[in-house]
């Protein structure tokens, strides 16, 4: 998978937790990006209750 979709889905999967209310402040919006971005090669589910604190 290139980086260009691979970046389209996580963004995709936040907006999606963020619609279903799962994400629910910004900062926990950016701790599950970092998280994301910072475990590139992980393809698991957004849990933003394990997000870097």
């Amino acid at each position: 998978m290139g980086e260009q979709e691979r970046y389209k889905n996580l963004l995709r999967r936040v907006i999606d937790e963020t619609e279903n209310y799962k994400i629910k402040s910004s900062q926990e919006l950016i701790q599950t990006l970092i998280k994301e971005l910072s475990n590139p090669r992980e393809e698991k589910s957004i849990h933003p209750q394990n997000a870097v604190k």
